[in-house]
């Protein structure tokens, strides 16, 4: 009855009753939560540095206040003490333990290679917010751990393009079974954060199976998943052509087997059979020049009795709008690897994400999904294209990425804002 961990807990109890809601933030799952600023405070150091300047150092980078980094306690042997320092150096203790921080001069803490590594990858069930804008915010976490605080039925879309089954990237490899098992699982924890009327958004590309030019049907075993597991609609699809897409090595290049595959699938499933949609708010399509001519000549037509004897209003026939009916293709061609983001990358030497798309795709699905002032959700932001088309559009957005070097990446496309804030 009186183990470790339970007077641990008594001891987070009573430092809240003493210290207020301020204090919440010093007890043991702060040591928890700590583990990654402290890494990140040696590593802004130089690598090394003394303890005192390792505490002005967090308190400044989490915004504490100075409530919460001066409460002190007494122990069993009567010394007093400063509970935000103590842990921080318990937090050092484990990260030392773990083999992040060397065991080296006293006095001094260094952070070691396994710790600079630590540094780019995110744990589960940890949430660390890296950037905010007045609309916007990017956190460093794994999907799954990012759906648990955000609050249900407050995203109006949720847009993600997932790593495709198959295809080796800096997250990993991961095959067919593992992955519609995986998004399954996600999809079930994003119906809970749409809006009733919210739309969810997935973009994805056809696989071989694997030593063979056939098709895998993964595609059409999520769609049903997520219809019959999630109870979702199918609400729409959007087809992205992107012209400058490579064929595949094997079967169209080497055996010429199979034509060059350019399209992507988006699909697009609702909690309703009538989600809150509106073509009016995407982009217009120019009329051709062929048809200026043919309405010229239809005005002429529509003034006279029709064989048939109709007698035709021509106003009925009238242009409503700037622009033909959307259709449901989006063409565009790949990300440019020349832009500003993709730069700036180079210079701070970090890897643009290879597989972006370009802005006219979150472009489209935004404009006809979302109202100004809706919230946007990425959940594998990547570079964070969707982000920033949320913001151009008037929208809020929510990304979250797992991979550090990505993440901080996507930061250069909003940095140049008044409202931008870096926490990382």
């Amino acid at each position: 009855m009186n183990s470790p961990t339970r007077r641990r807990k008594h001891e987070a109890k009573r430092e809240s009753a003493v210290s207020g809601a301020s204090a919440t933030q010093i007890g043991p799952s702060f040591q928890n939560a700590i583990q990654l600023p402290l890494l990140k405070a040696l590593e802004d150091a130089g690598g090394s540095s003394r303890p005192a300047d390792v505490y002005k150092a967090i308190a400044s980078k989490m915004a504490l206040s100075a409530e919460a980094t001066t409460g002190e306690r007494t122990s069993a042997s009567g010394e007093r003490y400063n509970i935000f320092q103590q842990q921080i150096r318990w937090a050092r203790q484990t990260a030392v333990l773990k083999g992040h921080i060397s065991n080296g001069a006293r006095g001094i803490w260094t952070l070691s290679q396994a710790g600079r590594a630590e540094l780019t990858k995110i744990r589960r069930g940890s949430i660390v917010l890296v950037y905010a804008l007045e609309n916007g915010m990017a956190v460093w976490s794994h999907a799954e751990d990012a759906a648990t605080v955000i609050e249900p039925r407050s995203v109006s879309l949720i847009f993600l393009s997932p790593p495709y089954p198959g295809v080796r990237r800096h997250y990993g490899s991961i095959q067919v079974p593992e992955w519609l098992d995986w998004m399954k699982r996600l999809t079930l924890l994003w119906k809970d954060l749409l809006a009733d009327n919210g739309t969810l958004a997935i973009n994805l590309m056809d696989r071989f199976e694997p030593g063979t030019p056939s098709y895998s049907p993964y595609i059409e075993r999520f769609t049903l998943s997520a219809i019959d597991d999630a109870g979702l609609h199918l609400a729409g699809r959007q087809f992205w052509h992107s012209p400058t897409k490579l064929g595949n090595i094997q079967w169209t290049v080497k055996e010429r087997h199979q034509p060059k595959n350019t399209v992507e699938q988006i699909l697009l499933f609702s909690k309703t059979k009538r989600p809150a949609w509106d073509i009016r708010g995407l982009p217009p399509t120019p009329y051709a020049k062929r048809s200026d001519a043919q309405l010229q000549r239809d005005d002429t037509r529509l003034n006279t009795v029709r064989p048939s004897g109709y007698d035709l209003n021509p106003a009925a026939f009238a242009r409503r709008s700037t622009g033909s009916l959307p259709g449901n293709l989006i063409v565009a061609g790949g990300a440019s690897g020349s832009d500003k983001y993709s730069r700036r990358c180079r210079e701070a030497g970090l890897p643009a994400h290879p597989a972006r798309f370009p802005a006219e795709v979150p472009r489209r699905i935004i404009g006809l999904t979302t109202l100004e002032g809706q919230t946007v959700y990425d959940p594998m932001a990547g570079s964070n294209t969707t982000g920033q088309v949320a913001l151009e559009m008037d929208r809020r957005f929510i990304a979250s990425e797992p991979m550090l070097d990505y993440l901080k990446g996507s930061a250069f496309r909003f940095d140049h804002r008044p409202d931008f804030e870096s926490y990382f």
